[in-house]
């Protein structure tokens, strides 16, 4: 008997984690978290934190050494800049730090100025490089921010109809017990084709293999009876046929000597060999056998067979007749039974667990929809901020590009310095541009990042790494008592998740073992006790089989003892070897028509004549008459002889077992009741232990099959670590680049710009093929005058 499995839901529950180049990117900022924090899960601090327990604040500065020294960093790098922000134009409007409009003129002058170039727009490019990046984080954080409202609508979707999956697989799995009972009902209601079959095969065995014997030795007696009457037959008809052939021959042999006689001396012709050689005047009697044989076929030995064989086809009504109240109480209890699994269902139902859970999600529901526009408006200004932020970053990009754009194109290295062009003028002015926000803005950029490396790293380090390597479910474990809270044993976080990666059931992953005994649910006794106690004071009295009276056995012995296979047919078939006649009829003919032809005398000659033609009319006899029933005697004869050849022990055979048949009967028919009853019984249980054994298979292994629990943490981990604080990592690492790399950016912008900046005054060319030109304060054209030595 086959079961359907049960049938499990299909869920769609899917969060791709980011592959890629963003993989690499955040890999590259778990590098850095890691070497920034690589301590352990602070399982230890966080307990006492959340008890409100006293706690050594050393141990959470010790723990957060790493944060404490890149956040000292920061704030170094923020005073710094504003420090140095503040000085630097103090400094340069003073004429100091390069602030001078006057640029010293060297042959590798040009040399130094490519050198920075490069150097500025490599610096550049990396940190255009970090604020695309931070560009790009900062709109996946929104995205993922929208999105988790939508993850998370699907994941309670897919909870909720998972918790609502489980009662409908119960309730499955009780309704299928309607197959067992309706097999076992069908089978009690043809209890009498059924167990009466069963019966009937079994002393079918025996009785058919018994009454097929008699019916044999019946048919082999018909047959010699028919063979023994056709040999008689025969052998009377060729009796007849001997004396009339016989009769004529004498009379043609007399007439023959009396017609020779008439013509001596002149003639002689013997016909001394014309005479009968074969005698078939005697036969063996078999009259006896035959009436031995006849009595016992004449003593109603095929109504016998035939009553036999009826009583045995009408097992299965006589089970049927006595077995109508025994079906009727037991359809009875097949619907108890019934009853009985039904509330077996509702007996290990685990509905008051799964509206626990179900009543979670609910106030989490109500939490979420009550916060999502305020998250997502709050988000925007995020968004908002966080594009302001990388516009600043932007701007000093700008500036650096149009700097190097714009320098070089106007740039003529043959120009004196105070003659420089427009356009090379505005490119080093775009260069102190690009200084003087990253002046502004550094500090604030730094400080942002300060922030968010906080939240973010501290998240990263806290959440999604001890999620990833499960140590954060081995401290919720300590925290939550989930056992409690569903009101079943021995069930924590990390087993339950554990699980439900490998799709376990709910029985094996909530230990639900302890707290319903299935066994004992499932135990088979409890449902058919009543059904087998039914059937087992169930009375079947099946009529006895009688193969052969005490007459018939008898006779059956007269006949196999009567010598009917001792029958001596050796002088009949010596005699229908020999030839009919001593002499050739044929060859006796030619030579009288012969003699006829030489003798003289026309009368004599006629008589001869006529007595030849007689003897043709005798060969004809012979041929058309005798030898047929001498053919048929050999034939009648020679069937008699097979068929009687082992009929005696055949007989015996047949009396041996009839005997050995009727002992059985006599003696193990109750036997055979009571044994295929027990039968029919376990066949009926099985019906039950199978649909018990079906039913403990899907209860332990199939119904609430886990895996989109553990699909939904897993969703839950690719949102919020991959989507939402990998991504808000990326972006305070993205401006953490950048605003590091505006150091070499101001350091090389304030470097470069006094190369294509228009100077106020000039220094002289170091080519000797250039003039010189003097300054005010040049002493090269004075007239020279006599000194004085000391």
């Amino acid at each position: 008997m086959e079961f359907q499995n049960v049938t499990k839901p299909q869920y769609d529950l899917v969060a791709v984690p980011e592959s890629g180049g963003a993989k690499v990117f955040n890999d590259m900022v778990h590098s850095y978290l890691d070497l920034v924090q690589p301590n352990k899960f602070p399982s230890e601090i966080l307990q006492k934190a959340i008890k409100k327990s006293e706690y050594d604040p050393k141990e959470i500065l010790t723990y957060e050494v790493g944060f404490l020294v890149a956040v000292a960093i920061g704030l170094v790098f923020i005073i710094l800049m504003i420090l140095v922000g503040l000085f630097f134009p103090c400094c340069r409007c003073c004429g100091n730090c390069g602030g001078k409009m006057y640029q010293k003129q060297t042959k590798r002058i040009n040399c130094k100025r490519r050198f920075l170039y490069v150097f500025l727009f490599v610096i550049t490019l990396i940190i255009l490089a970090g604020n695309i990046c931070a560009f790009f984080s900062n709109n996946k954080i929104t995205i993922a921010v929208k999105n988790t409202f939508n993850y998370y609508n699907d994941t309670v979707y897919v909870l909720e109809n998972y918790i609502d999956s489980v009662p409908k697989q119960i309730d499955f799995i009780v309704k299928k017990s309607n197959i067992p009972i309706d097999k076992a009902n069908n089978s009690v209601h043809d209890i009498g084709p059924i167990l009466g079959g069963q019966i009937q095969n079994v002393v079918g065995k025996v009785a058919n293999t018994t009454l097929d014997s008699v019916e044999n030795v019946v048919y082999v007696l018909n047959a010699t009876v028919i063979y023994m009457t056709a040999v008689n037959d025969s052998f009377n008809a060729l009796q007849v046929e001997q004396q009339a052939i016989s009769q004529n021959i004498s009379d043609v042999r007399e007439r023959i000597g009396k017609t020779v006689d008439k013509c001596r001396p002149d003639c002689t012709f013997s016909s001394d060999g014309l005479t009968m050689d074969a005698n078939f005047s005697s036969i063996p009697d078999f009259s006896e056998p035959m009436k031995t044989v006849k009595d016992f076929l004449n003593s109603g030995i095929e109504s016998t067979i035939a009553k036999a064989r009826k009583t045995l086809q009408d097992i299965p009504g006589t089970v049927t007749n006595q077995t109508r109240k025994t079906a009727s109480d037991i359809q009875d209890e097949l619907l108890n039974i019934k009853q009985k699994i039904n509330e077996m269902g509702s007996r290990i139902s685990i509905d008051d667990s799964l509206q626990t859970v179900k009543k979670y999600f609910n106030t989490s529901n109500e939490f979420v929809d009550k916060n999502q526009q305020n998250v997502q408006r709050y988000d925007y200004y995020r968004w908002i901020v966080g594009i302001c932020l990388c516009c600043i970053v932007l701007l000093v990009v700008v500036c650096n590009l149009f700097g190097l754009f714009c320098g070089p194109c106007g740039h003529r290295e043959k120009v004196d310095p105070t003659e420089r062009s427009c356009l090379s003028n505005s490119g080093g002015n775009f260069f102190m541009a690009g200084t003087g926000f990253s002046f502004l803005f550094a500090w604030l950029l730094m400080l942002v990042v300060g922030v968010l490396f906080i939240v973010g790293g501290n998240s990263y380090t806290l959440v999604c790494k001890p999620w990833s390597n499960k140590q954060l479910f081995t401290f919720l474990d300590t925290q939550v008592n989930l056992s409690e809270t569903l009101n079943i044993s021995n069930v924590n976080i990390s087993s339950i998740y554990s699980d439900c990666q490998k799709d376990y059931s709910l029985w094996k992953t909530l230990n639900l073992k302890d707290k319903f005994n299935l066994d004992e649910y499932l135990n088979i006794s409890q449902y058919t006790s009543d059904v087998k106690s039914t059937i087992e004071k169930t009375k079947i009295d099946i009529t006895n089989i009688k193969f052969l009276s005490d007459s018939q056995k008898e006779k059956a012995r007269n006949a196999s003892n009567s010598g009917i296979n001792e029958l001596n047919f050796t002088h009949i078939s010596q005699e229908m070897k020999k030839n009919i006649t001593k002499t050739n009829l044929k060859s006796f003919t030619a030579s009288l028509r012969t003699f006829a032809d030489s003798v003289t005398n026309a009368s004599i000659k006629e008589e001869l004549r006529r007595e030849a033609d007689d003897l043709d009319a005798i060969q004809s006899s012979i041929n058309t008459k005798l030898q047929p029933e001498i053919v048929k005697l050999n034939t009648s004869i020679t069937n008699l002889k097979q068929i009687s050849a082992n009929l005696s022990e055949s007989m015996n055979k047949a009396l041996a077992s009839t005997d050995n048949a009727q002992v059985f009967m006599d003696t193990k028919i109750a036997d055979i009741v009571k044994n295929e009853t027990n039968n029919f019984l376990d066949a009926l249980l099985k019906y039950f232990q199978s649909y018990v054994d079906w039913a403990k298979l899907m209860i332990t292994q199939n119904v609430g099959q886990c895996g989109p629990v553990a699909a939904s943490f897993n969703v839950a981990q690719t949102v919020l670590c991959n989507y939402i604080v990998d991504s808000l990592n990326a972006f305070w690492f993205s401006l953490g680049w950048c605003t590091m790399f505006l150091i070499p950016s101001i350091i090389l912008s304030v470097k470069l710009a006094k190369y294509y900046r228009r100077m106020k005054s000039s220094d002289v060319f170091e080519d000797p093929n250039d003039h010189l030109e003097m300054t005010s304060t040049s002493q090269q054209y004075l007239i020279p005058r006599v000194t004085a030595k000391a």
